[in-house]
């Protein structure tokens, strides 16, 4: 198995999770707009599409649209996870910056 660097908790997708369900699909797409516009309108796009391929296969409105909102849950979670891990990370990054290495050449060697 790979390594992997893990950012994404459980605890991270647990809160996404329940920032949709208090939030509502509607909601947190328009705060994805406003943070990552050109992310909103690849779902916003792309979803509409799977959309109508999953009308063409004979499913009813309702089908459709459950399996749609289904799709929309799952992909905000992750992207959102995705989020929350980033400004984690970030945090982290701050509160302890990584010490530059030294120049060879530079007045503090011992060259």
């Amino acid at each position: 198995m790979p390594v992997s660097d893990r950012i994404v908790t459980a605890k991270m997708v647990l809160q996404a999770q329940i920032e949709l369900q208090r939030l509502g699909i509607h909601k947190t797409v328009v705060t994805l707009e406003a943070t990552e516009p050109d992310l909103a309108e690849y779902l916003l796009e792309g979803s509409t599409a799977l959309y109508h391929q999953i009308l063409r296969t004979g499913a009813s409105n309702k089908q459709a649209r459950q399996i749609h909102e289904g799709m929309q849950r799952l992909t905000l979670v992750c992207l959102r996870s995705l989020q929350l891990a980033h400004a984690e990370l970030w945090q982290e990054s701050v509160a302890n910056p990584p010490i530059p290495p030294r120049r060879l050449n530079s007045p503090d060697s011992n060259n």
